[in-house]
């Protein structure tokens, strides 16, 4: 309870995955915890020791569960699960009967060019859908700018569903965006500039004035990359230097972070800092991340980076201790209020997860490098001498590896691959992305001035991406994984927690008398285990024959259809295992 925004926030979170991904009511789930609840708060009559004992266990489950605590996980998900269920009702009741339309909207994006059209992101003006977002595709001799007011007619496409199994949802994703469908303009019948919200439309001019110094300053595949990093805007980077990206698992150099907001936040600091003191410093930095975001279009993970810097800022203007567990949870509240379907969002996912690893595990990951053995000579003294002389590389591996652990089912999730090369190539990364954004920053300041003295400044920021570029080409170990299951991600991130959890109780001094019993509990398991090892042994080498046997029997043939878009293609799986793909091609 000394953190009621992490209850709230988990409450919060509870109440959106039950309402997409259940059909059933939440208020069975209450009414478990609840029979759980009044289970722990009974009280028993002392008894000898028995290793499964409900009783015994149901104790842990009311340290954690406490009658405040139960209540507001209840209320926030209660208030979130009826929240996502209205916004689902929302958008089936305006896809029925929508085709073809007649409306007023403004452009709140700049123009995305696409093979045979230009896309356009839209918010309605008036009627049914009244400050709903829209996909506007219009012809290429159609030009429109970020705040024109237009009114337009067109036909209305509802987005595709995933029509293969743990196929791509274009409905879904689109609803991260608050995006509802798309129309295919036919005729824009009116148009009025500069219509849209002004501060909106001052932050997306500064965005091109940024965008155009840039590529003013780098080549065309510089330039690209730069946008990425600096901007988070990376529509222009190429697909193979996105795969590259992808492949030796840096994909969130592209993305704003902490280090872009720490480097704000210090130039800030630096530059006004002696002149009015270090309280309205921090209110002028405030103020500069929240133009940031309004600069980079308020992307998920500048919403998280930026509130958190800008949190810290308001802790030391409020002399408070800045509490960076209590900041990620209160952004993704902030977030998630906003929109809860970014629960589904690779981004969010990977910020906020990647963050809350690097917090949680960082300690546990740190402290088993250093209390690694190795036995071969050579390498121990190498190991030793790195650990003297550099603690700053020892930190950027445990920083590294808890993240990546924490991030990982997202990872194979949407990649279906796991590479183990990525510890060489976030160490090589973490040794030149500080420049590229310190610099990137100065240069772009000195271009609104000067674009000479910015091509200047950009030397080594080129050769730094050239770096980067190389860097992205490492790429081995690689193994491909099928996509997992909702569960199974669940029963990884479990493991992870308690084994973290157990790591640290072997490791504490000073324990309460809770963690001792666990700690009891969990040596007398392990001496139980130890008394029938040799049975357990002979039970797993059973089972695998058993298991290699039937695997070994005929199975039933399988026949699956898959819809490719244009046609259906065919795998047919024998008896035998052997596989048969057949494509039958377009029309």
């Amino acid at each position: 309870m000394n953190r009621p925004i992490i209850i709230i926030t988990i409450g919060y979170i509870i109440g959106i995955i039950w309402g997409l991904y259940f059909k059933i009511s939440i208020a069975f789930l209450y009414v478990f915890l609840g029979i759980i609840f009044i289970m722990a708060n009974q009280k028993y009559k002392k008894q000898s020791f028995k290793l499964f004992s409900i009783k015994r266990y149901l104790r842990y489950f009311k340290k954690i569960f406490k009658i405040n605590v139960f209540l507001i996980i209840t209320t926030s998900s209660l208030i979130s699960n009826n929240i996502i269920k209205y916004y689902n009702q929302k958008y089936e009741n305006l896809y029925k009967n929508i085709n073809q339309i007649t409306i007023q909207a403004v452009i709140v994006s700049n123009k995305t060019e696409q093979n045979y059209n230009n896309r356009y992101k839209i918010k309605i003006l008036e009627g049914k859908l009244k400050n709903t977002y829209l996909y506007a595709n219009t012809d290429k001799n159609i030009s429109l700018n970020y705040g024109d007011r237009i009114k337009l007619k067109g036909e209305f496409i509802e987005p595709e569903i995933a029509r293969n199994y743990k196929g791509f949802n274009y409905k879904e994703y689109l609803k991260q965006f608050k995006i509802y469908g798309t129309i295919k303009v036919e005729k824009v019948l009116e148009k009025e500039s500069n219509y849209g919200n002004k501060i909106m439309i001052i932050s997306n001019n500064t965005f091109l004035k940024i965008k155009n110094n840039i590529e003013k300053t780098y080549n065309k595949e510089t330039s690209s990359v730069i946008l990425g990093i600096m901007l988070g805007y990376s529509e222009l980077i190429g697909g193979d230097i996105k795969e590259q990206f992808s492949k030796s698992d840096i994909s969130h150099v592209l993305a704003i972070s902490g280090l872009h907001i720490s480097y704000i936040i210090s130039i800030s600091t630096i530059s006004t800092q002696k002149i009015l003191g270090k309280r309205k410093s921090k209110i002028i930095t405030s103020i500069i991340l929240l133009l940031y975001m309004f600069i980079t279009g308020f992307s998920v993970s500048i919403v998280r980076a930026g509130i958190m810097g800008i949190l810290s800022c308001m802790s030391f203007i409020f002399y408070r201790k800045n509490n960076t567990i209590n900041n990620i949870f209160i952004s993704a509240l902030v977030s998630l209020i906003y929109n809860p379907f970014l629960i589904r969002s690779i981004s969010f996912l990977l910020t906020y997860i990647g963050t809350l690893g690097i917090i949680i595990l960082k300690p546990t990951i740190e402290n088993i490098i250093k209390n690694l053995k190795i036995k071969h000579r050579k390498w121990k003294y190498i190991f030793i001498r790195i650990q003297r002389k550099s603690k700053n590389i020892m930190s950027m591996i445990s920083v590294i590896i808890s993240a990546q652990i924490a991030i990982l089912p997202i990872i194979v999730i949407t990649f279906n691959k796991i590479s183990l090369s990525f510890l060489i190539t976030n160490l090589l990364l973490s040794f030149i992305i500080g420049i590229i954004v310190m610099l990137g920053f100065i240069q772009i300041i000195i271009s609104f001035i000067s674009i000479r003295i910015g091509i200047f400044i950009a030397k080594p920021i080129e050769f730094a991406i050239k770096v980067l570029l190389f860097i992205s080409k490492i790429n081995f170990w690689s193994f491909k994984i099928i996509t997992p299951d909702l569960y199974q991600v669940i029963i990884y991130y479990f493991i992870i927690v308690i084994l973290n959890y157990f790591y640290k109780l072997f490791h504490k001094r000073h324990l309460t008398a809770t963690e001792n019993r666990i700690k009891n509990i969990l040596y007398f398991i392990k001496f139980k285990i130890n008394q029938v090892k040799q049975k357990i042994k002979s039970v797993i080498f059973i089972f695998l024959i058993v298991l290699f046997i039937l695997n070994q029997i005929p199975k039933d043939l399988k026949i699956y259809f898959i819809d490719i878009g244009q046609g259906d293609s065919t795998l047919i799986i024998t008896p035998q295992n052997k596989k048969i793909l057949i494509d039958g091609g377009g029309s």
